[in-house]
């Protein structure tokens, strides 16, 4: 099993190209259409900072308040789920976490999507306003795989995948999944595909560095 080492740190090469401060996360859900009432019954997120250093990791199981859907996909039944909180209840400290953060994922706008639509539900503002999508940045790397799945990229890095479709390992994957694809994006001068996403407005200079400011305040 790869296990994530918190205090491993980005080559040289990694922090002068990027200085962003990642909140690495995944979603298991009942469906795939937040729209149609689908909901995230288990979350996870491993915040790094720009030197790649793990600052925290957080999970949990979350009541969907309705049927877990797919249980063949994640594992999750209604048993499981018994006793977990509400993304209402836990949505003041989702939004804490990924405070002024890039928001990455894989295939990151189906996490993105079921997220925002369960902080809207809550009430809480989600103060996010960047996205990386590791797909997308697979893409423009030149790399000898035959696809750009999580698992595939997991292998081409050695990196072991215990059980996929759990949001905790599917992190911790995409953890090492990401620190290696920094590396060698750095190495390739690779732009990174950040994005504001729809409906966000953009932060100025002074607003980033604001952000940045109050997430460095929070681990004082």
């Amino acid at each position: 099993m790869t296990v994530i080492d918190p205090t491993a740190r980005f080559p040289r090469a990694v922090t002068r190209r990027y200085r962003h401060r990642y909140a690495v996360l995944d979603v298991e859900t009942t469906g795939l259409r937040p729209d149609a009432g689908d909901r995230v019954v288990q979350i996870a997120v491993t915040l790094l900072d720009h030197h790649g250093v793990v600052e925290r990791s957080w999970s949990t199981l979350v009541d969907p308040q309705r049927d877990p859907g797919p249980t063949h996909v994640h594992g999750i039944t209604a048993e499981r789920l018994v006793g977990a909180p509400t993304f209402g209840e836990i949505a003041p400290q989702v939004a804490e976490l990924l405070a002024g953060r890039v928001f990455v994922a894989h295939n990151a706008r189906f996490d993105w999507k079921f997220v925002t639509a369960e902080m809207r539900s809550a009430g809480v503002d989600l103060p996010v306003r960047e996205r990386l999508c590791t797909w997308k940045l697979a893409q423009r790397l030149d790399l000898p795989v035959e696809n750009l799945k999580l698992a595939t990229l997991a292998r081409h890095w050695g990196v072991q995948q215990l059980r996929a479709h759990d949001a905790e390992d599917d992190t911790r994957v995409l953890v090492e999944v990401l620190r290696e694809a920094l590396v060698t994006a750095a190495e390739q001068r690779v732009q990174l595909p950040v994005v504001t996403p729809r409906g966000v407005a953009p932060l100025s200079r002074s607003g980033r560095i604001r952000a940045r400011l109050r997430g460095w305040l929070r681990l004082l």
